[in-house]
């Protein structure tokens, strides 16, 4: 049951435009997007494993992560409208309705196909990328002169510097 219910709550928080928007601006900081992750597994392990798994509790769980991890308060009901809709997939799997479900799951709008998961991949082949090109870089560091680098602070931003007088 754990693989259908994992399957709907993604393509769900794939739709949710207030999740997205929160990970595109890195309300969650700079791993926003490793947040949503967690933020999804969360959502597919507490109602599954909670007891007495209510609408009310969903949506309390939705918001309470949502304002703790992404600073992000929704005024639209999405949190409401998206726990509805966990509620009715979690007891149609319940009662063991997986036609249903799935003729329910076809329903869903498809707006943002899966760019949750897609952005994940693409984070980490832009870590694996880095990583191959630091090896490369080493090895072309000890052919060329040094050049300078803007310095990257702390916080993720690069200093640019002036351009030279003429």
């Amino acid at each position: 049951m754990e693989e259908p219910f994992t399957k709907v709550v993604s393509h769900i928080f794939n739709n949710w435009t207030a999740l997205r928007l929160a990970v595109e601006h890195s309300m969650g900081g700079p791993n926003s997007r490793q947040s949503a992750m967690e933020f999804l597994n969360y959502m597919v392990q507490y109602c599954l494993y909670e007891p007495n798994v209510e609408v009310e509790g969903i949506q309390d769980a939705l918001e309470d992560i949502l304002d703790e991890e992404f600073e992000t308060v929704c005024e639209d009901d999405s949190p409401k409208e998206i726990a509805h809709l966990l509620y009715k997939f979690l007891t149609l799997l319940r009662q063991g309705k997986y036609e249903e479900c799935d003729q329910e799951f076809q329903k869903l709008p498809s707006i943002n196909s899966d760019w949750l998961n897609h952005q994940i991949a693409l984070a980490n082949t832009a870590r694996q990328d880095e990583e191959s090109s630091d090896d490369s870089e080493e090895e072309e560091e000890t052919n060329q002169p040094k050049q300078e680098n803007a310095p990257m602070e702390d916080d993720g931003w690069t200093q640019v510097s002036h351009r030279k007088k003429r």
